[in-house]
């Protein structure tokens, strides 16, 4: 009967046991909602510096310029006298500004990501292409009834 007792004393558990199951849920935690906010907060900021005259790429791939903003919505000229009125959180994007360079995050060594020197994805020599943009028009088709 004796011998039980110490074997109950130490199935209790210490504070550090159970510091080593809170920690990692802790840092798991941390890792998932920080990021999310600050994606949160730079969206929140691009909406609220639109303004007439940017142009901007919408979340569907709409490439357009504002024409006018309202309370939740803007005009968005994606052609000549052709308007459409998109949402401003489908905003996903401001072509008027210059893009962010990525920063290195906490696991950016970890997992080969961050935009230091030397990354070589935006490095290229020759710079930026130009954006070539036609217009295509329908064949006007001379038979009359086909």
């Amino acid at each position: 009967m004796n011998s039980v007792v110490p074997v109950l004393a130490q199935e209790q558990g210490s504070p550090l046991g159970l510091l080593f199951i809170l920690i990692p849920f802790g840092l798991l935690i941390y890792l998932m909602v920080v990021p999310q906010r600050k994606q949160r907060a730079r969206q929140q900021q691009l909406v609220s510096s639109l303004s007439a005259g940017d142009e901007v790429v919408t979340a569907g791939g709409i490439v357009g310029v504002i024409n006018v903003v309202e309370d939740d919505l803007i005009h968005l000229e994606v052609d000549n006298d052709v308007v459409i009125r998109v949402s401003k959180a489908s905003v996903s994007r401001n072509l008027s500004e210059p893009p962010e360079e990525p920063k290195g995050g906490l696991l950016s060594g970890l997992f080969g990501g961050g935009g230091g020197a030397g990354s070589g994805a935006s490095d290229s020599a020759g710079g930026d292409a130009p954006v070539v943009s036609r217009r295509v028009t329908p064949k006007q088709n001379g038979a009359g009834g086909k």
